[in-house]
C-alpha cells in the first residue's frame, strides 16, 4: 500500500517534470522567434535611418528602394512576431496533462486506501483497549462472554453432531 503511494507519487512527479520540460520548450521556442523578429525590426529600423538619408541627400533614386527593402523588413518582423505568439505544445502535452491526472487519481485512491486501513487499524486498537479495560473491571464478565459462552456452545454443537450421526 505505501509502495503504491510512493510508486503514483514518482509517477506524478515524472509526469510534471516532463510538463514542465515541454513548457520550457515552448519558452525557449518562444524567445528565439522574439529575439529573431526583434532583430529583424532592427534592420528594418537601421534601412528605414538609410532610406531618411538618402532622402535627404537624393530626391527619389535609391531612396525608394531603400524604404520598400524597410517596409520588408518591418512585415517580415511581425510574421514572426504571430509566429512566435502562437507557438504552442503539442500533442505531447496532453499525453503528459493525462498521466499527471492519472497519477493524481491514483495518489487519492492510495491515501483512501491508506486513510481506511488507519482507521481500521484505529477501530481495532480501541476495540482491544476496551476489551482489556473491560476484563480488567469485569474479569468475571468478560471471562464468561469470551470463554464459557463459546465453550458452551461448541459443547452442545457437538452433541448435536453426535446425536444426528447416531
Amino acid at each position: 500500500m505505501i509502495d503504491d503511494l510512493i510508486r503514483d507519487l514518482q509517477l506524478l512527479w515524472k509526469a510534471d517534470s516532463v510538463i514542465a520540460k515541454i513548457w520550457a520548450q515552448v519558452m525557449a521556442r518562444r524567445f528565439g522567434l522574439f529575439a529573431l523578429a526583434g532583430l529583424i525590426g532592427v534592420f528594418g529600423l537601421g534601412m528605414a535611418n538609410v532610406a531618411g538619408f538618402f532622402g535627404l541627400q537624393a530626391s527619389l533614386g535609391s531612396v525608394w528602394a531603400a524604404a520598400v527593402v524597410a517596409l520588408a523588413d518591418f512585415v517580415l518582423a511581425g510574421l514572426v512576431l504571430l509566429l512566435g505568439r502562437t507557438a504552442r505544445p503539442g500533442a505531447e502535452l496532453e499525453l503528459a496533462l493525462d498521466l499527471r491526472r492519472i497519477a493524481v487519481e491514483s495518489v487519492e485512491a492510495d491515501a483512501q486506501d491508506l486513510k481506511e486501513t488507519v482507521d481500521a487499524l484505529g477501530q481495532e486498537i480501541r476495540h482491544t483497549r476496551e476489551s482489556i479495560a473491560s476484563f480488567i473491571h469485569h474479569p468475571l464478565d468478560a471471562a464468561t462472554e469470551k470463554l464459557l459462552i463459546p465453550a458452551a456452545l461448541s459443547l452442545f454443537r457437538g452433541l448435536r453432531q453426535k446425536k444426528s450421526e447416531t
